[in-house]
């Protein structure tokens, strides 16, 4: 999951010109000495750049009081934000959909929920998860994104280490993935677990008439009633053939579960089988044989 491709370019709009500022004040990395050679440089410089910020955290707030490139107070309070960084080594662990896990090496682990900038973090390392790494996390107005300069480590895990791995991102993820690096924002307690309604086609069941005749006085007659060789046609089969459920009625009712159609299959006056497809609609095309094929008569 990424930011909003807008976001992404205020992103680094602000932070090329922090880490441009940072390096002019004390001197830069191997040629990056501004905003401007930061932006030319290969990802390992940018790197290093970034860590001196870091080293020198104290340069955000000469940075705002300065704001050499103009940028609104709106955009002065997401830096002064990033003085509550996370950075270290991460195992990054999975990636869902909405957000990709770095877990922390500590115990208990932590599990943040982490956006990527302009490219999928799974594609900026481009190896299988779990991936060991070392990597800065900031935050992000209400969310937590990493800056995209990762350290890889050349380590492949094992079964074990991944049977490891899951154990711990999962008991993280129990206590709650961390969304936000405010230091007042806490994870929502876990909803109750609450007991399962039993579904409507399973509460019929169960106090169902066992005797047709019993079920016709109590719901009426059915809107369809086959009998013999074409009851059987409504019935479960075999692959070989064989029936699997021998019939010699089958009644169907439209109108006593709602959504669902019932079939009761019938033999010798006893209900035997219940059925309840849910209703649909079928369109004129969906009842079209596939191409190549025809309809069975």
């Amino acid at each position: 999951m990424l930011l909003p491709p807008e976001e992404a370019t205020k992103f680094h709009s602000l932070y090329q010109s922090l880490l441009g500022f940072v390096c002019a004040r004390i001197g830069g990395v191997d040629g990056v000495i501004d905003a401007e050679s930061f932006r030319r440089a290969p990802t390992q410089r940018k790197a290093e750049a970034r860590d001196l910020l870091y080293e020198y955290i104290d340069l955000i707030g000469a940075y705002v009081e300065e704001n050499p490139d103009e940028f609104r107070e709106l955009d002065l309070g997401i830096v002064l934000s990033w003085r509550r960084f996370s950075s270290g080594r991460f195992v990054i662990a999975r990636d869902l959909r909405e957000l990709t896990i770095f877990l922390t090496e500590g115990d208990p682990p932590r599990a943040y929920g982490v956006l990527g900038l302009n490219s999928e973090i799974s594609e900026i390392i481009a190896q299988p998860l779990p991936a060991m790494v070392d990597a800065v996390l900031l935050p992000w107005k209400d969310r937590i994104v990493c800056d995209g300069l990762l350290r890889r480590y050349n380590i492949r895990f094992g079964p074990g280490m991944r049977r490891a791995m899951k154990e711990r991102c999962d008991a993280a993820k129990a206590s709650g993935i961390i969304t936000s690096l405010d230091p007042d924002w806490r994870p929502a307690p876990p909803a109750e677990a609450k007991k399962p309604k039993n579904p409507a086609v399973s509460r019929f069941i169960k106090r169902c008439p066992k005797a047709v005749e019993d079920f016709k006085r109590r719901f009426g007659p059915p809107q369809s009633e086959v009998e013999g060789e074409r009851a059987r046609e409504y019935g479960l089969w075999q692959v070989d053939g064989a029936a699997v459920n021998p019939c010699d009625r089958v009644l169907i009712y439209p109108n006593v579960i709602a959504d669902h159609d019932l079939h009761l299959f019938v033999r010798g006056g006893e209900i035997t089988h219940i059925a309840a497809p849910p209703r649909r609609q079928w369109t004129k095309a969906e009842l079209r044989p596939p191409e190549g094929g025809r309809l069975l008569r």
